[in-house]
């Protein structure tokens, strides 16, 4: 499976271009996008696209996503403590 010399994504086969340099480089795109960027001399870590690809592939968005999931579960379940039981509120 290669890996976009731009994004650093890795992609199937059949999907984007590969690039064969006359010094013996293989050069692997994922998408022309990649490459126009590339041949414009853009540097990756200073696209924001190629920055949220990284972080979205980490599974650092996935992780806050999922602990605010379980916080309104919690949210949840205290509510539905509060109102099965009304005597206990009253007593405070």
């Amino acid at each position: 499976m290669p890996t976009c010399s731009f994004c650093k994504k890795h992609y199937k086969t059949p999907r984007g271009l590969t690039v064969f340099a006359f010094d013996g480089r293989t050069i692997h795109f994922c998408s022309s996008k990649c490459k126009r960027n590339l041949d414009l001399g853009r540097v990756s870590k200073k696209i924001n696209w190629v920055k949220r690809k990284k972080r979205d592939e980490s599974g650092a968005t996935a992780g806050i996503i999922e602990e605010a999931h379980e916080k309104e579960k919690e949210e949840e379940l205290e509510k539905e403590k509060a109102l099965k039981s009304p005597k206990a509120d009253k007593k405070e």
